[in-house]
């Protein structure tokens, strides 16, 4: 990838250099940096995408020290005002008026070919596996285990994949260049959720739609609620779904009970929360 200079991507540095002098002065050398590029970004003189000058630029238009530098970056990047990429540079982030990306949840009822109850996800159509689940025994922690309405340490099984969307890949550098979407996607069920069903005893490995499908078959009388929430992703996360330090990611958790409101299992699903919109159909209810 080839950065363009910003010193030649035409701004006006004639109020950059003036506020300088502002910067040497009083505490906090870094805010009037921050708000002499915050300007810049919201006047349009630093359009969508354009990089803003390195960390070593910054110190000689402004003759603010390293931290200063730093500082005023990481103040623009916690407004959301840009991008930074580890390595790279910050580049200006590109807002819109309505999310690029759209993605609906919900399951949906049918019959398959034998007249045989079947559950399939409204995701399933655009996510697909690239790599091997990995397919695993744990216990669970004091946050699944509230989800799950089971004791701490309860023993669960959990089939873990990592999905990529079937659209273009998203732009997530300033010179377009991009990644597939990816998604964090886990099954938690716990071990007595298998219990009297010999497919699971035998395999409790299986995609949600397919467990849902069989607790269904064996008379289970199943419902759903499901949680959404941004936050700040793990080191981990990031690299997974190859997204920028600092972005926001959506953890959806869709816990399934039976007819006694008990929890029998729990998606989890996490994806980049930028430009990203999840969408949920609605049909009124007597309850």
């Amino acid at each position: 990838m080839t950065q363009t200079a910003p010193l030649r991507c035409g701004v006006d540095h004639t109020e950059w250099k003036a506020s300088a002098e502002m910067a040497k002065t009083g505490t906090g050398q870094y805010a009037p940096v921050a708000d002499a590029i915050r300007r810049d970004i919201t006047s349009g003189a630093l359009a969508p995408g354009a990089w803003l000058p390195s960390e070593a630029q910054v110190m000689q238009i402004y003759q603010v020290s390293r931290y200063a530098a730093r500082e005023a970056i990481k103040r623009l990047a916690g407004e959301g005002l840009i991008i930074v990429m580890d390595g790279k540079g910050s580049y200006v982030r590109n807002r819109r008026d309505r999310a690029a990306h759209a993605d609906t949840r919900g399951l949906r009822c049918e019959l398959d070919a034998y007249g045989h109850l079947r559950y399939v996800d409204a995701e399933a159509d655009h996510w697909h596996t690239t790599e091997e689940p990995d397919r695993y025994r744990t216990t669970a922690t004091m946050d699944l285990a509230l989800s799950l309405g089971v004791p701490e340490h309860t023993p669960v099984f959990v089939y873990h994949r990592v999905l990529t969307h079937n659209s273009t890949p998203t732009p997530t550098l300033a010179n377009g260049d991009g990644t597939p979407r990816r998604m964090i996607h886990r099954l938690y069920l716990p071990v007595a959720t298998c219990t009297d069903i010999p497919a699971l005893t035998d395999n409790p490995f299986r995609a949600p739609a397919e467990v849902y499908t069989l607790l269904a078959q064996a008379g289970r009388a199943l419902r759903w609620v499901e949680h959404v929430r941004a936050t700040i992703p793990t080191p981990d996360d990031t690299t997974t779904l190859t997204i920028p330090t600092g972005l926001p990611v959506l953890i959806t958790r869709r816990v399934t009970t039976d007819t006694d409101a008990r929890p029998v299992a729990m998606e989890e699903t996490r994806r980049s929360a930028e430009d990203t919109q999840l969408t949920y159909p609605q049909t009124p209810t007597t309850e």
